[in-house]
């Protein structure tokens, strides 16, 4: 009876560890952005200034608190990004 139990538990363990070794090892998602030039807008000019990773709905702003853009348009910088800024 005990070599029974063995035999049919034994296989039932073994699915649950995999089952949970599945979901463990599942990535987030976190990294899978890829990274925008950023720049922001200043003396007239678009300067570099770090990127920004599209993982945020926010708008993108520096360590100063300046918005942060992309280049595009007639004047340069002008799409705001909506993501989150990392330092150059």
């Amino acid at each position: 009876m005990k070599t029974l139990k063995f035999k049919f538990l034994m296989p039932v363990v073994a699915f649950m560890i995999a089952v949970a070794a599945a979901f463990a090892t599942q990535a987030d998602g976190q990294g899978d952005f890829p990274l925008v030039q950023g720049y922001i807008y200043q003396n007239g000019v678009c300067e570099e200034n770090g990127t920004c990773s599209n993982n945020k709905s926010a708008i993108c702003t520096d360590n100063l608190g300046r918005t942060v853009f992309a280049l595009g348009g007639i004047t340069g910088c002008s799409q705001r990004l909506n993501m989150d800024w990392q330092h150059p």
